[in-house]
């Protein structure tokens, strides 16, 4: 098989192969249009060959297991401790609080949970009582907060009072005082909570003192690992979005063939130039979906679950306004390729004119195309990353997920661009039935915008994906 072409058709001349292919052609092109298509499948051996809920249930378990192990060291940082004396009555029974800062419930819960203790409002201390040899009393404990010697009584004190051996009492104290100043500091120096209780004298509380300020132990993104990231997107690829790229891989070969054959149109064009501009027609549609799923991520990274929100409160415009998008780039691709019944329709010289290599074109149909895919399956992704790794509260890790994710695809595309392209029966075969390929591409991607502005985004799926036995 030759890997070039000698000579570029001229404009309104026939092909260098004016006849209709022989058998063996006919063959060689068919057998190349084949591979061009695995090539562009490449992606498709993560969900055959990867069991991807596996994969996502592995990275939920290192995950927990890093986290837990971050908010214990940070528990403890937090946690003083006053054990029993060796007073009669205090044997044997221990009182220890821990200090709930707003760095400590950052760290630790979720932004619902943080907004149920209004941080803004409260200091918050978590104290908890044990005894082994004895019951505890049918009383919470009273408590005391000093602030570099200044005292505060609590606003709130909650806890069960009716439990054996291990009570555990939510006690806040207000955050600003009578005149509206903030107790807590810059300038702050020193913590000290007194608890008294019935085992303790009146006048020997239990001590505990936090020196401020709190040195917070580094805190580690446990989604920071490149393997993580790499298997999360590949757990991505393998359970959540097939059905999505599924589609996608159609609208890229009805896009990569359809403007590759409006270029070898034009008189102008010389072999080499064809292979290159089909080759970046390629890398554009590449860089269109890898920036938008790249940015999705950042969203999805840094709003969480409320990303979910954001598409879907849109979701009836935005496909709606992605699907009329896609369906002017196809219209515009038939009639730059002269393909049958649409060649003659009217349109204005600086739009007839215009995006003459059909990047513009390119970038613009990724884009839209990947818009309205998220429009359907943010929903899906917001989920498993929230199911499998938690809140991610962090742009830049959601961004580098979805990026990488993006690179699974797009290494398949190129390479089946560029095989394409050096194909001397493919190339030759897209010369000679430009209009015909020009309408077919036309027709594909015009069909998915209507897919997209009729809401019917799962239909093919649902469709497709039996048949291809991943469901």
């Amino acid at each position: 098989m030759t890997t070039g072409i000698d000579a570029a058709p001229k404009a309104g001349a026939p092909s260098p192969d004016t006849g209709k292919p022989g058998i063996g052609k006919a063959a060689v092109l068919a057998i190349t249009l084949v591979i061009t298509l695995l090539l562009a499948s490449g992606w498709l051996v993560m969900p055959y060959f990867f069991e991807g809920k596996t994969i996502l249930t592995d990275i939920s378990d290192q995950v927990a297991a890093d986290r837990t192990t971050q908010q214990r060291t940070l528990g403890q940082v937090m946690t003083r401790v006053h054990n029993g004396v060796a007073e009669e009555n205090g044997v044997g029974f221990d009182v220890d609080a821990l200090f709930g800062s707003t760095t400590y419930f950052e760290r630790t819960t979720s932004p619902k949970v943080r907004a149920r203790y209004e941080l803004d409002k409260n200091i918050i201390f978590f104290v908890n009582e044990s005894t082994h040899i004895d019951m505890l009393t049918q009383e919470l404990p009273r408590v005391e907060l000093y602030v570099d010697g200044v005292r505060y009584e609590p606003t709130f004190l909650d806890g069960p009072v009716f439990t054996d051996h291990h009570r555990t009492s939510d006690v806040r104290f207000a955050a600003q005082d009578a005149n509206g100043r903030d107790i807590i500091t810059p300038d702050t120096k020193e913590l000290t909570l007194l608890v008294r209780n019935s085992y303790d004298s009146e006048d020997a509380p239990r001590t505990l003192t936090w020196e401020l300020p709190i040195e917070y132990p580094a805190e580690e993104n446990v989604l920071s690992s490149p393997t993580l990231i790499a298997a999360l997107s590949a757990g991505l690829l393998s359970a959540t979005l097939t059905p999505c790229l599924l589609q996608l891989l159609v609208v890229y070969m009805a896009t990569l063939t359809g403007l590759s054959a409006e270029q070898m149109s034009r008189g102008d064009s010389v072999p080499m130039v064809t292979r290159r501009r089909m080759l970046l027609i390629a890398l554009v549609f590449v860089a269109g979906f890898t920036a938008f799923y790249t940015f999705a991520g950042a969203v999805i990274g840094y709003a969480g679950r409320s990303a979910q929100i954001i598409f879907d409160a849109a979701s009836n415009e935005m496909a709606i306004g992605t699907g009329v998008l896609v369906i002017i780039m196809g219209i515009w691709m038939g009639i730059k390729s002269r393909a049958p019944l649409v060649c003659r329709m009217p349109m204005p010289k600086r739009v007839s004119g215009g995006d003459s290599t059909g990047y513009v074109r390119a970038f613009l149909l990724s884009v839209g195309f990947s818009l309205g895919c998220m429009v359907c399956f943010s929903g899906a992704i917001v989920a498993t990353l929230l199911v499998y790794v938690g809140m991610l509260g962090s742009a830049s890790v959601g961004a580098m997920i979805l990026f990488v994710f993006s690179m699974g695809v797009a290494i398949p595309f190129l390479a089946a661009a560029f095989f394409l392209s050096r194909t001397m029966s493919a190339m030759q075969w897209i010369a000679r039935y430009t209009p015909q390929i020009g309408f077919v591409s036309m027709v594909v991607i015009v069909a998915f915008g209507l897919v997209l502005v009729t809401d019917n985004f799962h239909t093919l799926s649902d469709i497709i994906y039996p048949w291809l036995g991943l469901s």
